[in-house]
């Protein structure tokens, strides 16, 4: 079997490691759903909250939280749905912030845990129009944690992007590469006290389970020269 078709047979929703990653993040909401967590979130929230008070490391972290937010993603996967090379990447990225917004609207409040109590006290003074986004719009869900949908969506961003060059650019080292930027988000939101360690940890195996079900479905292993895409 050639590389291609291991790398196939690996992300497909049929695979051992989908239908355990699905186990895991039902394991883990679980858990989070009885407090079994709350010791390891609030001894790392406290660490977080504590390590604050550098105005450098604040800008930092505001600026690398902001890169991952909503507004700022939608308008990557606008821009890569323009180009044409990238434009099933595009398309398939923004159905997926489609889906992960709705999906964890929902999740939130069957789940029900609140943000973290901690405020972030920046060290700084942050332009009065400037606030830090929240993990989510909906007003059933704002003040809720788990899964961070920021980690959800930056993580499905970067499953998407690192299939296409390891499948079609075989750069393998630039895909692993990318995955700084979702762990930059979630130390981030750590950091600002929008979450918790478990929120951070659900999100990216949430955004690493719908990132692989969209990659399926919508076949992002066939060419992006298509009819279908390049009209």
């Amino acid at each position: 079997m050639d590389t291609e078709n291991m790398m196939s047979e690996r992300m497909e929703p049929k695979s051992k490691i989908f239908v355990l990653l699905i186990l895991l993040f039902v394991i883990l909401s679980f858990l989070v759903t009885v407090n079994a967590t709350n010791n390891i979130d609030n001894f790392i929230t406290d660490f977080f909250y504590h390590l604050g008070g550098d105005p450098s490391l604040d800008i930092f972290m505001i600026i690398v939280s902001s890169s991952g937010d909503l507004f700022t993603m939608v308008i990557v996967g606008m821009i890569l749905t323009i180009i044409r090379r990238t434009r099933k990447i595009g398309l398939i990225f923004l159905i997926s912030i489609v889906v992960l917004s709705i999906s964890i609207m929902y999740l939130k409040p069957l789940i029900n845990r609140p943000s973290p109590l901690e405020q972030y006290v920046p060290q700084y003074n942050i332009p009065d129009n400037y606030t830090i986004e929240n993990d989510s719009m909906s007003p059933l869900s704002r003040d809720l944690s788990f899964p961070s949908n920021h980690v959800a969506r930056d993580t499905a961003f970067i499953i998407i992007i690192g299939y296409w060059f390891k499948f079609f650019k075989k750069n393998t080292w630039i895909g692993t590469l990318l995955w700084i930027f979702p762990v930059l988000i979630g130390i981030s939101r750590l950091y600002l006290l929008q979450n918790y360690f478990i929120d951070i940890l659900g999100g990216a195996i949430y955004g690493i389970i719908i990132a692989i079900f969209l990659i399926n479905v919508l076949k992002l292993n066939e060419s992006f020269l298509t009819k279908k895409f390049n009209k």
